[in-house]
């Protein structure tokens, strides 16, 4: 099950797998995302849209900020 919102500044989703916040400002945005790999808390650029180009699937999330090679979690 997912709930998302993408309406406000603040958007968020639920989901089985996690949760994920995000903050977009005009100069800024940021990304909080929980799940069972740990904590994230980045800076993204403005208008980043990985959530949204992943179609709200914290799995895939994850492993897109992984590969980015900016997060890194205990294994």
């Amino acid at each position: 099950m997912k709930i998302y919102s993408e309406r406000l500044f603040l958007k968020y989703l639920f989901s089985d797998h996690g949760f994920c916040f995000g903050v977009d400002m005009k100069d800024r945005s940021y990304l909080f995302l929980g799940s069972r790999q740990g904590l994230i808390l980045q800076r993204r650029p403005v208008g980043d849209k990985v959530v949204e180009n992943l179609d709200y699937e914290i799995p895939a999330i994850v492993a897109a900020l992984r590969s980015e090679g900016r997060v890194r979690f205990p294994t």
